[in-house]
């Protein structure tokens, strides 16, 4: 028989019925089998210390900003590779519409 105790935190804690306790598990999944991780979460958090559960992220305001800039939005880009192509694309479009305007793309 399993009793389900709630605690501080979002995940539950189980007790036994002989009163041993059960911590909850690991939140992560694996990229290949798409099994969950069955560690024991750390205290507080959805994960356990290989996945993450014992980063306390970047301490300073200049690590913060570090962090920030180096995310990727998604796969290989980055927000400063995305910002140079938009830059690009608006310098392409401006072309465009001169060469419109001058007559040597017909409309």
């Amino acid at each position: 028989m399993i009793i389900r105790a709630k605690t501080n935190h979002e995940l539950t804690k189980f007790i036994t019925a002989f009163g041993s306790t059960k911590a909850p598990r690991c939140q992560a999944l694996s990229k290949r089998s798409g099994a969950q991780c069955r560690k024991a979460a750390m205290r507080g958090k959805r994960v356990c210390r290989t996945h993450g559960g014992a980063s306390t992220g970047p301490k300073t305001a200049e690590g913060r900003a570090k962090c920030a800039a180096a995310k990727t939005v998604h796969g290989r880009e980055t927000r400063e590779m995305r910002r140079v192509r938009d830059e690009k694309l608006r310098e392409l479009r401006e072309l465009e519409k001169l060469a419109i305007e001058i007559g040597l793309i017909p409309m």
